[in-house]
């Protein structure tokens, strides 16, 4: 026999003097649930969770239950408690889609399964991809820029400081798109950039 679902409501905040609005935020909740008839529900609160981590306790332990089958609508209070990554956002969203659970945010008054709902997610999607573009034609220019001026690319058996140093201070990339210039990772470059900077300020 199938189980029975249940409405599960979820609140965050991101440090620990943020606790007052941890509570407003589970009051809106059970608000909203009071006007709309819901008279059973679960709470997940994750306190002092930043919305740019992918994971957090009372996060994973909902999505856990989504996907065993025991949830059918999911009440948030807007869409930043849930993430702030349009990425990690879309991926909730596809995920609740595929296991038919209801998502609504009160403050945008969004659902997944209305029509309105469904154009923001096609928006947000656009966006997602249009961001995703930009950013590899970002890298590309800068991949350009960096052979325009002799800055030798590729993975190297011994890493050049200098070679890092030089494409930073001549082209505007990021850490990670150097690091990936360079077949290197990005926590090398920073400390080659942060020992190089160290240096020039102690001349």
């Amino acid at each position: 026999m199938k189980q029975q679902r249940y409405v599960a409501l979820y609140a965050r905040c991101s440090t620990k003097h943020q606790e007052k609005g941890l509570e407003t935020q589970e009051r809106l909740l059970e608000k909203y649930c009071e006007q709309n008839g819901i008279k059973e529900y679960k709470l997940f609160s994750d306190f002092s969770y930043s919305g740019a981590s992918s994971s957090r306790p009372q996060l994973d332990l909902l999505m856990k239950e989504v996907r065993e089958e025991r949830i059918s609508k999911i009440i948030i209070p807007n869409l930043s408690r849930i993430s702030r990554s349009l990425k990690h956002l879309l991926t909730i969203v596809d995920e609740l889609q595929r296991f038919d659970v209801e998502f609504i945010s009160i403050s945008e008054s969004f659902c997944i399964k209305d029509s309105y709902g469904r154009l923001i997610v096609q928006i947000l999607s656009a966006l997602s991809e249009m961001e995703r573009s930009m950013i590899s034609e970002k890298t590309k220019q800068g991949l350009f820029n960096a052979r325009e001026k002799g800055i030798e690319l590729g993975r190297k058996r011994i890493l050049s400081h200098e070679k890092i140093i030089q494409t930073a201070s001549m082209t505007d990339l990021s850490v990670r798109a150097i690091a990936k210039l360079h077949g290197c990772s990005p926590s090398s470059v920073s400390r080659i950039l942060s020992s190089h900077k160290k240096n020039q300020n102690n001349k």
